[in-house]
């Protein structure tokens, strides 16, 4: 358990509103300040506080800080400080940084904050009184009816309803609805106004109203290429004389006149000096301003807005009663925003000041690169040691997403891509000749150490019927969701292993480091022959990749791979989850729906300015993020390393020192047997078969079997009866899913069936006649009074378990079927839980991606064959308890209904799901997670002596998770640590990147040279204030981690990486 301070300090870092914040200053007076006080008469020490009174109003929020002079209690306890400085073995986050801050960190004083804490909730009242001013709209409706009349009031000319301009000029009058000026003017003075403002709306006065009129209608010429004012002496007229702007006011006629001089530049060069971006370059007649580009740009990037829809807004601003409609440059507006976006990219890039220029751009170079992860060369330690700690490990993450999908629209050739593979898509002719080339070969696992994920993954639902692509897979950064480059590409056929491949390999040749860490949510299947794959594919492996299972989609596998590719238990894994690429996922999506109607090339250049501003965003939010991540990962490690601790000192020291000892092989060598998992033998019906098979071949052997028939033995005939029993449940639910309109073949398949099976009952009878005497009789009789006895499912079989107490049931019969019943009991159990997991994995898949109601129908169909399974799996369960409880009292078994109980509708549930009305917190587990396919004790044996084995074997997986948690979480606040040290040197890196390009371009031509050099010193600017930034956020980091680590120093001793241990020895 945490210590008391330390949850009262954490409550110190939650801001809380309408609280007195104090804050602690240590003032250390010099000799001189006490020279003027007399010999014996020295001032009592003092502490300097400053108090802060904040004041709430309804529209604003002030503070006042005074400072006090406060004696220092003599009864006060002694007040431990902390360090000024953190523990040489973890490095300052500022170390590489040479800039002074405004704000140093102050000295920690545990005691004093505890102290004040105690003193802050004595005397908070609780929360503060509502006012007015917290709920605005109440008071505005009651003020609505003034709000109304004044925009009526607007409507009219107000104040100045006089005939005559300011200027004395009677005559039409004119007011501009975008100028700060609400008078009205004639139309000499509103042109002249607007020399510098053509794109401003109009309203004319016609006696009683406005009416809409243009600055182009009253005369108004726009001259390019001159200051405003100045008139050309060659003006030249756009071609047809009917030039259209879009702007963020709407879509505008404008008479433009271009500049005809000797001196002249080119006609769409003019229009960019304007800033106003032209829809081509040969005789320009439609532009848009760079301010609608602009706006277009963030708002599709960020509310992933259509440009159809953001045009028809602006038509609509323009002319909103479709009489009079604006010219339709939609066309020409999808062109030029393109291009905008392409050339932003670019010069964000630094593509304008290298001297390569774009064509000289590399694969994956304008892409918004991940401060935090580690990257060769730009944040990672250079020294050769550090650089291969497990600190400098990538994680990474892999999925694909099936709603970005796009129809079959366009082609390369008419629509080709303006990135060229550039950003975070692959460049499409490599990958489709990679698919090309590849495509036949298979190599997916078929082996059943796992679920069959393929089935889950619902491939054949994403039929390619009209789609070009039915999905993206991509590749991302797993601790940051910051999307990698190169790492993203189209899905054909599904989630097919060779697209898979491909995009791996690229995003690993990206920089990255030699160690991997990367989760999938069929990596149980995928790395199984991956190196086989890569070696046919001619890829180069050089990194080290360790494989995980996301935490969430871990619930579908199998125990062995819950264990193996469990991120809570691999090392160094610190707290990854690998589902951030589901999280990046979530906000991509709402482009779907316009991506999938564009053309290849468009569609992946907005997706990659998606991903673009994606990843901007997550960088610039990166500081708030991983502070509030080490706020509660410290906490955490105390807990969890304290709780770990005192579980290790209420067990046995010998036996914690094997666990730690296996615990620790098995982190080294992933083929050293896993210490999560429990080790029991495993009870199945394959093996009790394979147990009778041999004790028949040794009585017989011996001479002491009690042969009845030549080729069946006694345990033979009740393995038969068992396999006969499940075909009855099963051709039972075929008779009773047959329909009244059920076809001809559909019965006809029906029939056979049952023949065939009635034909095995009557041979098999004959064989249990002559091991069961007198069992024919007792048939006849149960057939006789049954009703409807002449169908094959509804024979008796009449096994042991059926006939207890009669001379038929042997004791040694008994036996027999007591085995097999339990493997079945065991077997059933197991496919259950197995095929839940299936279920519920299914369901969430078919929320995800299935749209519309083909891919609904076909989905809930795979869903409907999973619960036909689950319901055969309770069906022989049942059927098996059922036939242990009559065999037991006989048997005298005791100590199997332990781990086994009656089966009942509400116990079929995931291990996630609790009964029905449960509340989360309330929530209680189906028994049927519980027990295992492994026996906790002989059901032969009445003793219940290997019980201790196994509680032995309980105890040893839960000490190996508590030493788990609080390994990750010691990893997680050391790895938090060194991604905040890399983040201030990468945006070092990136800012002297940036300078480095200076005067690199433009020889000769000043004025372009001085454009490129200051944006190239702005964009360094910008880096140094984030770095800066970075720093100031985190100035209290290594206080915070080391405040009350004496409290567990013990308890993280023993869960400390050797590493780290290494590096604090090197460092002392």
């Amino acid at each position: 358990m945490a210590p008391r301070w330390l949850s009262s300090l954490r409550k110190f870092f939650m801001k809380r509103r309408g609280r007195t914040r104090v804050a602690h200053y240590d003032i250390t007076d010099s000799d001189e300040d006490d020279a003027g006080c007399p010999s014996g008469a020295r001032t009592p020490p003092t502490e300097k506080h400053a108090h802060t009174d904040w004041g709430h109003r309804a529209h604003r929020a002030s503070a006042r800080t005074s400072y006090i002079d406060v004696p220092i209690s003599p009864n006060k306890r002694q007040r431990r400080r902390a360090a000024s400085t953190p523990p040489s073995s973890l490095p300052s986050l500022v170390e590489d940084c040479a800039c002074d801050y405004d704000l140093p960190p102050l000295p920690a004083d545990i005691d004093y904050l505890y102290h004040q804490m105690e003193q802050l909730e004595a005397e908070y009242k609780g929360p503060r009184k509502r006012t007015a001013g917290d709920r605005p709209i109440l008071q505005w409706a009651a003020e609505a009816e003034a709000f109304l009349a004044e925009l009526l009031r607007l409507e009219g000319r107000g104040d100045y309803n006089t005939p005559f301009c300011h200027c004395g000029a009677h005559g039409p009058l004119f007011r501009c609805e975008d100028c700060h000026d609400v008078r009205l003017h004639c139309q000499q003075c509103i042109l002249g106004a607007h020399d510098a403002h053509p794109l401003h709306r109009l309203r004319r006065w016609d006696f009683d109203h406005f009416t809409r009129v243009t600055l182009k209608s009253l005369g108004h010429v726009v001259q390019l290429g001159h200051e405003p004012g100045e008139t050309c002496v060659n003006p030249r007229v756009p071609w047809g004389d009917d030039f259209v702007l879009v702007d963020l006011s709407g879509v505008h006629e404008l008479t433009v006149r271009y500049c005809g001089c000797e001196s002249a530049i080119q006609h769409h060069l003019q229009l960019l000096r304007a800033r106003w971006y032209p829809a081509t370059s040969t005789n320009p007649k439609t532009a848009a301003t760079f301010q609608v580009l602009e706006s277009f740009h963030l708002l599709s990037v960020q509310s992933k807005v259509s440009a159809f829809e953001y045009y028809s807004t602006l038509s609509r601003r323009t002319e909103n009663t479709n009489v009079d409609t604006p010219k339709d440059r939609y066309p020409a507006f999808l062109a030029m925003a393109r291009e905008w976006r392409h050339l932003k990219m670019m010069k964000r890039a630094g593509r304008g000041n290298a001297p390569e220029g774009i064509a000289g751009t590399q694969a994956g170079a304008c892409a918004v690169e991940c401060p935090a992860c580690p990257q060769p060369g730009k944040n990672m330690p250079t020294d050769p040691v550090e650089a291969q700690s497990w600190l400098q490990r990538l994680c990474i993450a892999i999925d694909a997403n099936f709603r970005l999908k796009r129809k079959k629209v366009s082609s390369d050739a008419v629509d080709p891509s303006l990135n060229k593979g550039t950003a975070y898509i692959v460049e499409e002719h490599a990958y489709k000749a990679h698919l090309m080339k590849h495509d036949t070969l298979q190599h997916g696992d078929t082996s059943d150490h796992c679920n069959n994920h393929d089935a889950v993954k619902l491939a054949t639902l994403k039929g390619a019927v009209g789609l070009a692509a039915s999905g993206v897979a991509s590749v991302d950064c797993a601790r940051h969701e910051v999307k990698r480059p190169c790492s993203t590409g189209d899905l054909q056929k599904g989630e097919r292993y060779v697209n898979i491949d491909y995009l791996v390999h690229s995003s690993l040749q990206q920089n990255a480091p030699t160690d991997v860490l990367a989760s999938y949510d069929i990596a149980c299947h995928f790395d199984r022959k991956l190196a086989t794959r890569w070696w046919e594919y001619g890829f180069e492996n050089n990194h080290n990749i360790q494989w995980a299972i996301p935490k969430f989609h871990i619930n579908a596998h199998r125990e062995p791979c819950r264990a193996a590719y469990n991120l809570r238990y691999l090392p160094f894994s610190a707290r990854d989850d690998g589902e951030g690429i589901e999280r990046i996922w979530s906000r991509l999506n709402a482009a779907a729906a316009s991506t999938r109607e564009m053309g290849p090339g468009s569609r992946r250049d907005t997706l990659d300015d998606i991903f673009a501003h994606h990843n901007w965003l997550k960088v610039c939010y990166l500081p708030a993020t991983l502070l509030k991540r080490i706020k509660k990962a410290v906490v955490q490690r105390n807990e969890q390393a304290t709780a770990f601790a005192q579980y290790t000192a209420s067990l046995p020291a010998d036996a914690t020192a094997r666990w730690r000892a296996a615990v620790e092989a098995w982190e080294a060598d992933g083929s050293q047997p896993n210490p999560f998992l429990i080790k029991r033998p495993t009870i199945t019906q394959a093996a009790i078969k394979r147990q009778l098979a041999e004790e028949d071949a040794n009585a017989l052997k011996a001479g002491t079997a009690e042969v009845m028939h030549e080729k069946c033995s006694a345990s033979g005939m009740l393995i038969a009866a068992i396999e006969l029993e499940e075909t009855q449940r099963r051709l039972k639910k075929e008779a009773a899913s047959l329909a009244v309109h059920a076809t001809d073949i559909q019965r006809a398949r029906a029939i056979e069936h049952q023949n065939a099976l009635h034909r095995r009952v009557h041979a098999w009878t004959d064989i249990q006649q002559l091991y069961m005497p007198g069992v024919a009789a007792q048939r006849q009789r149960l057939l006789a009074a049954a009703e409807d006895a002449s169908q094959p499912f509804n024979i008796p079989l009449l096994l042991p378990s059926a006939t207890v107490g009669s001379a038929s049931s042997t004791p040694a019969l008994m036996d027999i079927e007591w085995r097999l019943r339990y493997a079945q009991a065991l077997d059933a159990l197991s496919d259950l839980r197995g095929h839940l997991e299936l279920r519920t994995h299914l369901y969430k898949f078919k929320d995800r991606f299935a749209r519309g109601q083909r891919a609904n129908t076909r989905a809930q169909t795979v869903v409907n064959q999973a619960q036909a399974k689950i319901d055969a799996d309770a069906a022989r369960y049942r059927a098996a308890y059922a036939a242990l409880c009559a065999l037991a009292v006989p048997l005298g078994k005791i100590g199997w209904a332990s781990h086994l109980a009656p089966l009942q509708t509400s116990d079929i549930r995931h291990v996630t799901e609790g009964e029905e009305g449960e509340t989360e917190g309330r929530r209680t587990m189906s028994w049927i997670w519980k027990a295992s396919s492994s026996a906790p004790s002989d059901p032969s044996d009445g003793t219940g002596a290997p019980i201790d084995t196994s509680l032995q074997e309980s105890l040893r997986v839960e000490w190996c998770k508590a030493r788990a948690r609080a390994a990750r979480w010691t990893e997680e606040v050391e790895l938090l640590l060194e991604e905040m040290r890399r983040t201030i040197v990468y945006h070092t890196w990136r800012a002297g990147m940036w300078h480095d390009v200076v005067n690199q371009v433009h020889e000769g031509r000043p004025d372009y040279l001085e454009g490129a050099n200051a944006y190239a010193r702005r964009q360094a600017a910008v880096r140094v204030a984030m770095r800066d930034f970075c720093a100031v956020t985190w100035r209290h980091v290594h206080q915070w981690v080391f405040l009350g680590l004496d409290a567990t120093e013990d308890d993280l001793d023993a869960v400390a990486a050797p590493q780290v241990e290494e590096e604090a020895s090197a460092a002392e």
